[in-house]
């Protein structure tokens, strides 16, 4: 994809991902790339743009079929992201002047769509009208929340069978949040106390996690890259719900570990701290490209257990006291870390990731001793891929039994567990990522 070169860069750039979303591709990869060409400021202005604009998209689109002439669905894509650009910076972004907005998404309608006036016309039309904008009757809930929070109606539709429209629409609010920046201490090299203190005296701000003992929020700081702490290997950005992850497998010092699905290594260096850096951890990873960042992690962590292996968790060979399988899954606990995933997914993701996720955990438990121990862990939200793939490997498996992963985590995260011993964060504790759990011990017999 080639680009005119323009006066507005970061908006450009914002838009070129959004275009890229809107055709499957994932967000992320685009705006690492941003980080590398773009200065500090505005590489921050066009993640608020891209994860803003993906975060309020069914909103927008409904806010801006007000005033058009057509519905967005019928324009061509590139004039329907400059348009959601530009109301979103209207509406959403008290800092950006009206005039900002609309002038610059015109110059980027005369590079790409050659919609310019269209435009300019609906904008304007926006901004003049704006007390006029009525929402969604209440006649359909789903609908209703589908578009003020700008979730996809099956995935609203699933969420409020199950958990009734009040709670739904609690889950929904906090997606569109911005996610906490939050890290684990490196127990190898320090304590949670040291590494705040060292934060706070290069400008960070951060508060201890409320049940990692071992977290930290990151409240602000001056650029975590730039940080001491960050060069000396002190800290992993890794969410509290994935460290708790680490902690329910309890890996002890000396022992084989295998992580079947690793990269980029934040459980595997977690594992390894643990270990106190005794033992081996196998950091598994099917995608070869994928191996450099578990590598450079441990290197800057200080960690040397662990070996990055390059292999498809549904066929690894091994024999190992311990094994951490984080399933590849449909990610909708983490929507609120990535967008994108709401307009890329759909509940066909669901059913294809709990057929790979039953293959690897028929494959995985085969390779643990007797009295081994297996954790399985998603960061997705549905039955189909968290409690089903376990019931039913449990109903063929009576080598099998489900412990209770409470005498692993500290006493606060008890309400995290239910009484059946399934671990999960959602919708039980929406401020963490939604995560679920899952402890199996194979018998010595």
């Amino acid at each position: 994809m080639i680009f005119v070169a323009h006066k507005d860069k970061p908006r450009e750039k914002a838009l070129e991902i959004l275009s890229r979303v809107e055709t499957g591709a994932f967000a992320d990869s685009f705006l690492d790339q941003a980080r590398q060409t773009f200065n500090a400021r505005d590489s921050a202005f066009i993640l608020e743009l891209v994860y803003g604009t993906l975060r309020n998209r069914t909103l927008l689109d409904w806010t801006l079929n007000q005033f058009s002439t057509q519905p967005l669905a019928k324009t061509d894509s590139w004039t329907r992201n400059i348009l959601r650009l530009g109301a979103y910076q209207m509406l959403f972004l008290d800092k950006v002047p009206v005039s900002a907005a609309v002038n610059t998404a015109v110059d980027l309608a005369k590079d790409h769509g050659n919609k310019s006036s269209y435009v300019n016309g609906l904008l304007r039309n926006l901004d003049r009208k704006r007390a006029s904008i009525v929402g969604p009757g209440p006649d359909d809930p789903v609908k209703k929340l589908s578009i003020l929070h700008s979730h996809p109606d099956w995935l609203v539709m699933r969420w409020v069978k199950r958990f009734g429209e009040e709670t739904t629409e609690k889950l929904l609010r906090e997606n569109n949040r911005p996610a906490p920046l939050i890290v684990r201490t490196n127990t190898l090299k320090t304590t949670r106390d040291r590494l705040k203190a060292s934060l706070e005296t290069e400008g960070a701000a951060a508060v201890e996690t409320i049940y990692s003992t071992v977290g930290l929020e990151i409240i602000s700081s001056p650029g975590l890259r730039s940080l001491t702490a960050y060069a000396q290997g002190w800290f992993m950005v890794q969410d509290e719900a994935a460290q708790l992850i680490g902690l329910m497998l309890g890996p002890r010092p000396g022992e084989t570990v295998l992580d079947a699905c690793a990269a980029p290594g934040g459980k595997a260096t977690h594992l390894a701290e643990l270990m106190e850096n005794r033992g081996t951890v196998i950091a598994l990873e099917n995608d070869p490209g994928r191996l450099g960042r578990i590598r450079e992690n441990s290197s800057r962590l200080g960690i040397t257990i662990i070996s990055p292996v390059q292999g498809d968790a549904m066929k690894f060979q091994g024999r190992f006291d311990k094994v951490l399988i984080d399933a590849p899954c449909s990610g909708l606990g983490v929507l609120r870390r990535h967008p994108d995933g709401r307009w890329n997914k759909n509940e066909r993701t669901i059913s294809e990731r709990a057929i790979l996720q039953r293959g690897i955990l028929e494959n995985c438990t085969s390779l643990l001793k007797p009295g081994g121990t297996l954790v399985y862990a998603t960061c997705t939200t549905e039955p189909e891929e968290n409690e089903e793939v376990i019931n039913s490997f449990l109903a063929k498996h009576n080598e099998f039994t489900q412990e209770d992963p409470q005498q692993f985590l500290p006493a606060s995260t008890a309400r995290l567990i239910d009484d059946k011993g399934f671990f999960r964060t959602f919708p039980n504790e929406p401020a963490m990522d939604g995560f679920f759990g899952v402890r199996l011990v194979r018998k010595h017999s």
